[in-house]
């Protein structure tokens, strides 16, 4: 990539040009940077299809298998338990199969783990709980790969297990286990690997639907689940590519005008109005935090129970009040531990490759959020622990250039027990080993991040002729949505705009607004939490803008809008 400002921007960022490629418009371009070239690849892309776009669920090694089990014991009535993990994925995966099954009649209940009291993963717990009640059928969803022991005591009590998850696969796999549906297993033919695990869920639900139903009631039934099963695939930040991006476009039209109604109270609550359209930063910041916050901080029921609830709209509104409620406090619980974490860091200057903190009174649960928000900040590789008695419990969220799991790898002796994704992993560890392990870790960290520059680079998808900035390009880039990770929103460069009207807005005045003057047009253009940088921009002449382009709509008006994500002054 070609980097295009020489002094530093407002944010210290360098910027760098993604490669432009000769005999290509800058659109073509910006899809052929993104590995989507050829005509039918391109209008695969632009054109998802709910219908024709999915893969064959029986393609996944052993479908076949798991749904000739579950309509045996549909048929029979045999008992069936969903098992869901904690998080969004984990809660509407559950609920994706919870009403699949449930339309197919079939006798049914479901199970989640509490935080602090079970732990990750299905405790032994409830598989003696599972051999009182002589279950005959159990289903994980968003766990179980790493449950070796739990899964095989459930099959020698006489539990078919069917395992549904797309978590890194252990050395040592679930024999027991009646049928394992994960896309990543050996020797498995199905063409998309990086399905959530609400997605693999719904590919189950998929191919149990599809053996039970027929003609429109089949096709009405699979589009009705898709806004449940767009929520895991969001919050778990599954890439927007193939089966993720057809799930997310037809679940975010679905939700629209929710077959579910537990989920339309909670878009309610979280401030989406009926028949909006609904956005991937709609789940992402209004109502996956709100689902999520149960799991974190109470027990994960509540938010299963609102995605489920099919009652009077008086206890529906009290369940999405109660959520609401959660998620104030989890932010209160942030904010305060990142104030902590951020001193405490300071105290440690010999941390210079990774951030490290921890304290007893940090909830488990809000582990992960200070992790990130810290990494955002700091660019570091981070490390969050809350201390125990004897031993701690952390999240560790890391950089693009270091992978968590290999550092882990590197001082796995120190550790009781860890896992995860080479960018977000969670380990335990005795208090006795934390020395060792922080000195172990900051010393590989050192040796791999040696010549590392800790300063961030903004990529630039394409630098925009004014002219081009009209409607009809907007309408184009609105093709590409939904817009998320392995499908980012285009940046653009535009060169040489006078700022105007510039001012502070936000209820607590921290975002920036200003007309951004191109000579062609006036665009409003909006750049948040960027206000302290005001008396700066107040005094200069022009500047080079990167920006998001967008439609905004207004007291019903819509107009180009810019999202500002960084400024470089021209002096």
């Amino acid at each position: 990539m070609t980097t295009l400002n020489n002094q530093k921007s407002l944010l210290g960022k360098v910027w760098k040009l993604r490669p432009q490629n000769s005999g290509l418009n800058m659109f073509q371009n910006i899809l052929k940077n993104r590995g989507i070239d050829g005509t039918d690849n391109v209008n695969a892309y632009l054109n998802p299809n709910y219908k024709k776009g999915f893969h064959n669920p029986f393609l996944m090694k052993n479908m076949d298998r798991a749904i000739e089990r579950l309509n045996r014991a549909i048929d029979n009535q045999e008992r069936i338990v969903i098992f869901g993990d904690y998080d969004v994925d984990g809660i509407s995966g559950t609920a994706v199969l919870y009403n699949a099954l449930a339309l197919c009649g079939a006798n049914l209940s479901y199970r989640l783990p509490h935080r602090l009291n079970d732990g990750y993963g299905i405790n032994m717990k409830f598989i003696e709980e599972f051999k009182q009640i002589n279950l005959k059928v159990l289903i994980t969803v968003d766990c179980g790969i790493s449950c070796r022991e739990q899964i095989n005591k459930a099959a020698e009590y006489g539990v078919d297990v069917i395992i549904t998850d797309h978590h890194t696969i252990p050395e040592q796999i679930p024999e027991g286990a009646y049928a394992i549906l994960h896309p990543k297993q050996t020797d498995c033919p199905y063409p998309f690997k990086g399905l959530t695990g609400a997605g693999v869920a719904y590919k189950l639900a998929s191919a149990l639907i599809t053996a039970r139903f027929e003609g429109p009631e089949r096709d009405r039934i699979l589009f009705s689940l898709l806004d449940l099963a767009s929520l895991g695939t969001v919050a778990d930040i599954g890439p927007l590519l193939d089966e993720n991006r057809i799930i997310v476009k037809y679940g975010l039209e679905a939700m629209q005008n929710s077959n579910w109604p537990g989920l339309k109270m909670l878009m309610e609550s979280a401030g989406i109005e009926p028949k909006q359209k609904v956005e991937v930063t709609d789940i992402g910041f209004k109502i996956g935090p709100r689902i999520n916050a149960a799991g974190r901080i109470d027990h994960p029921y509540f938010a299963l129970q609102m995605l489920l609830h099919q009652g009077d709209q008086i206890e529906g509104r009290q369940k999405a009040a109660y959520l609401e409620k959660l998620n104030l406090e989890r932010q209160q619980m942030v904010q305060k531990a990142l104030e902590e974490a951020e001193l405490k860091y300071a105290e440690k200057p010999e941390y210079q490759k990774v951030f490290i903190a921890w304290s007893s009174e940090w909830h488990v649960g809000i582990l992960g959020l200070i992790c990130s928000k810290i990494m955002e900040k700091h660019n570091l590789p981070t490390i969050i622990l809350q201390e125990h008695p004897d031993h701690l419990v952390a999240s560790f969220r890391s950089t693009e250039n270091f992978n968590a799991v290999d550092a882990l790898n590197h001082v796995k002796d120190y550790l009781e027990h860890y896992g995860g994704h080479a960018q977000a992993a969670g380990f335990s560890i005795k208090k006795e080993n934390l020395p060792a392990f922080i000195e172990h870790l900051t010393n590989y960290a050192a040796d791999v991040l040696e010549t590392h520059r800790f300063e961030q680079e903004l990529a630039i998808d394409a630098e925009i002729e004014k002219s081009d900035i009209n409607d009809n390009f907007i309408r184009l880039l609105s093709q590409m949505e939904p817009f998320g990770v392995g499908n980012s929103k285009p940046i653009f460069l535009v060169k040489n705009v006078v700022l105007e009207d510039l001012k502070a807005v936000g209820k607590e005045k921290n975002h920036l607004h200003f007309q951004a003057n191109t000579g062609t047009g006036r665009f409003s253009s909006i750049a948040f939490k960027m206000s302290k940088y005001l008396p700066q921009l107040a005094d200069m002449k022009a500047a080079d803008l990167a920006c998001h382009l967008e439609k905004n709509i207004f007291n019903g008006r819509e107009h180009i809008q810019f999202q500002i994500l960084d400024i470089t002054p021209i002096v």
